[in-house]
Protein backbone atom coordinates (compact mmCIF):
# COMPACT_ATOMS: atom_id res chain seq x y z
CA UNK A 1 0.00 0.00 0.00
CA UNK A 2 1.47 3.32 -0.84
CA UNK A 3 2.45 5.71 2.05
CA UNK A 4 -0.43 7.67 3.27
CA UNK A 5 1.07 11.26 4.05
CA UNK A 6 -0.57 14.04 5.86
CA UNK A 7 -0.58 15.97 2.74
CA UNK A 8 -2.82 13.12 1.14
CA UNK A 9 -5.64 12.58 4.28
CA UNK A 10 -5.07 16.53 3.99
CA UNK A 11 -6.60 16.36 0.67
CA UNK A 12 -9.00 13.78 0.88
CA UNK A 13 -10.90 14.92 3.98
CA UNK A 14 -10.90 19.03 2.33
CA UNK A 15 -12.17 16.54 -1.19
CA UNK A 16 -15.02 15.31 1.06
CA UNK A 17 -15.76 17.83 3.26
CA UNK A 18 -19.49 18.47 2.34
CA UNK A 19 -20.39 14.64 2.42
CA UNK A 20 -19.04 14.88 5.92
CA UNK A 21 -20.51 17.61 7.36
CA UNK A 22 -24.08 16.85 5.72
CA UNK A 23 -24.03 13.07 7.08
CA UNK A 24 -23.35 14.47 10.60
CA UNK A 25 -25.96 16.80 10.08
CA UNK A 26 -28.27 14.53 8.63
CA UNK A 27 -28.15 12.06 11.81
CA UNK A 28 -27.46 14.93 14.38
CA UNK A 29 -29.53 17.67 13.45
CA UNK A 30 -27.84 20.60 14.92
CA UNK A 31 -25.31 22.53 13.08
CA UNK A 32 -22.83 22.59 16.38
CA UNK A 33 -23.41 18.86 17.06
CA UNK A 34 -22.38 18.06 13.22
CA UNK A 35 -19.31 20.33 13.50
CA UNK A 36 -18.07 18.96 16.49
CA UNK A 37 -18.59 15.17 14.94
CA UNK A 38 -17.14 15.99 12.06
CA UNK A 39 -13.81 17.46 13.73
CA UNK A 40 -13.80 14.53 16.23
CA UNK A 41 -14.06 11.86 13.06
CA UNK A 42 -11.13 13.85 11.12
CA UNK A 43 -9.00 13.40 14.20
CA UNK A 44 -9.98 10.03 14.85
CA UNK A 45 -9.41 8.87 11.42
CA UNK A 46 -5.87 10.49 11.36
CA UNK A 47 -4.96 8.74 14.27
CA UNK A 48 -6.31 5.09 12.56
CA UNK A 49 -4.95 6.07 9.21
CA UNK A 50 -3.25 2.45 9.50
CA UNK A 51 -6.40 0.85 9.26
CA UNK A 52 -7.38 2.22 6.04
CA UNK A 53 -7.37 -0.52 3.97
CA UNK A 54 -7.09 0.72 0.61
CA UNK A 55 -7.17 4.76 -0.28
CA UNK A 56 -9.68 4.32 -2.72
CA UNK A 57 -12.12 3.54 -0.04
CA UNK A 58 -11.38 6.94 2.17
CA UNK A 59 -14.57 8.07 1.65
CA UNK A 60 -16.67 4.81 3.10
CA UNK A 61 -13.99 4.39 5.48
CA UNK A 62 -13.73 8.13 7.06
CA UNK A 63 -18.05 8.38 6.74
CA UNK A 64 -18.10 4.96 9.02
CA UNK A 65 -15.72 6.64 11.50
CA UNK A 66 -18.48 9.48 11.18
CA UNK A 67 -21.46 8.03 11.68
CA UNK A 68 -20.54 5.90 14.87
CA UNK A 69 -19.02 9.43 16.53
CA UNK A 70 -22.78 10.52 15.74
CA UNK A 71 -24.63 7.42 17.25
CA UNK A 72 -22.17 7.94 20.50
CA UNK A 73 -23.50 12.15 20.73
CA UNK A 74 -27.26 10.70 20.13
CA UNK A 75 -26.72 8.11 22.58
CA UNK A 76 -25.17 10.46 24.96
CA UNK A 77 -27.59 13.34 24.56
CA UNK A 78 -31.40 13.13 25.48
CA UNK A 79 -33.83 14.17 22.99
CA UNK A 80 -35.03 17.84 22.42
CA UNK A 81 -36.40 20.00 19.59
CA UNK A 82 -35.55 23.59 19.22
CA UNK A 83 -38.88 25.01 17.92
CA UNK A 84 -36.50 27.82 15.60
CA UNK A 85 -35.71 24.21 14.10
CA UNK A 86 -39.47 23.47 13.26
CA UNK A 87 -40.33 26.44 12.56
CA UNK A 88 -40.42 26.34 8.61
CA UNK A 89 -42.11 23.59 8.66
CA UNK A 90 -44.97 24.33 10.56
CA UNK A 91 -47.71 25.57 8.86
CA UNK A 92 -50.58 27.58 9.50
CA UNK A 93 -53.92 26.38 9.54
CA UNK A 94 -55.78 25.81 5.99
CA UNK A 95 -52.56 25.69 4.09
CA UNK A 96 -50.89 22.18 2.98
CA UNK A 97 -47.74 22.29 4.34
CA UNK A 98 -46.80 19.11 1.60
CA UNK A 99 -47.10 21.63 -1.41
CA UNK A 100 -44.11 23.70 0.33
CA UNK A 101 -42.15 21.09 1.15
CA UNK A 102 -38.88 20.69 -0.36
CA UNK A 103 -37.11 17.54 -1.48
CA UNK A 104 -34.28 18.34 1.27
CA UNK A 105 -37.58 18.90 3.90
CA UNK A 106 -38.75 15.82 3.40
CA UNK A 107 -35.51 14.00 3.61
CA UNK A 108 -35.07 15.76 6.92
CA UNK A 109 -38.36 14.73 8.45
CA UNK A 110 -37.30 10.99 7.68
CA UNK A 111 -36.68 8.48 10.27
CA UNK A 112 -33.25 8.86 11.49
CA UNK A 113 -32.63 4.96 10.44
CA UNK A 114 -34.39 6.18 6.67
CA UNK A 115 -32.88 8.99 6.70
CA UNK A 116 -29.10 8.05 6.83
CA UNK A 117 -28.94 5.68 3.84
CA UNK A 118 -31.28 7.66 1.51
CA UNK A 119 -28.86 10.87 2.15
CA UNK A 120 -25.41 8.39 1.53
CA UNK A 121 -26.87 7.31 -1.17
CA UNK A 122 -28.73 10.07 -2.92
CA UNK A 123 -26.85 12.78 -1.60
CA UNK A 124 -23.45 11.48 -1.11
CA UNK A 125 -23.15 8.87 -4.36
CA UNK A 126 -22.47 6.05 -2.32
CA UNK A 127 -23.49 2.72 -3.47
CA UNK A 128 -25.17 0.31 -1.65
CA UNK A 129 -22.07 -1.84 -0.62
CA UNK A 130 -20.58 1.57 0.48
CA UNK A 131 -23.11 2.36 2.51
CA UNK A 132 -23.64 -1.55 4.17
CA UNK A 133 -19.82 -0.88 5.50
CA UNK A 134 -20.58 2.86 6.52
CA UNK A 135 -23.66 1.98 8.84
CA UNK A 136 -22.65 -1.50 9.79
CA UNK A 137 -25.97 -3.36 7.87
CA UNK A 138 -26.44 -5.99 5.64
CA UNK A 139 -27.09 -5.30 1.89
CA UNK A 140 -30.89 -6.57 2.28
CA UNK A 141 -31.54 -3.70 5.03
CA UNK A 142 -29.93 -1.26 3.20
CA UNK A 143 -31.82 -1.56 0.06
CA UNK A 144 -34.90 -2.02 2.50
CA UNK A 145 -33.98 1.20 4.20
CA UNK A 146 -33.86 3.23 0.84
CA UNK A 147 -36.78 1.69 -0.40
CA UNK A 148 -38.90 2.92 2.38
CA UNK A 149 -37.59 5.47 2.70
CA UNK A 150 -38.43 6.07 -0.86
CA UNK A 151 -41.86 5.56 0.25
CA UNK A 152 -42.27 7.62 2.83
CA UNK A 153 -40.82 10.51 1.10
CA UNK A 154 -43.23 9.64 -1.46
CA UNK A 155 -46.00 10.02 1.19
CA UNK A 156 -44.53 13.35 2.70
CA UNK A 157 -44.45 15.07 -1.06
CA UNK A 158 -48.12 14.13 -1.69
CA UNK A 159 -47.05 11.37 -4.48
CA UNK A 160 -48.39 8.24 -3.15
CA UNK A 161 -49.85 7.34 -6.39
CA UNK A 162 -46.27 7.24 -8.33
Amino acid sequence: MPCLTKAWFTGQVVQNQTALYRTARTILKNREDAEDAVQEAILAAYASLDTLRTPESFKPWILRILTNRCYDVCRRSRPTVDLSDVENVLCASGTDCTEKMSLWQAVEQLPDDLRTPITLFYYEDLNIRQICSVLNLSEPAVKTRLHRGRAKLRELLGEEGT
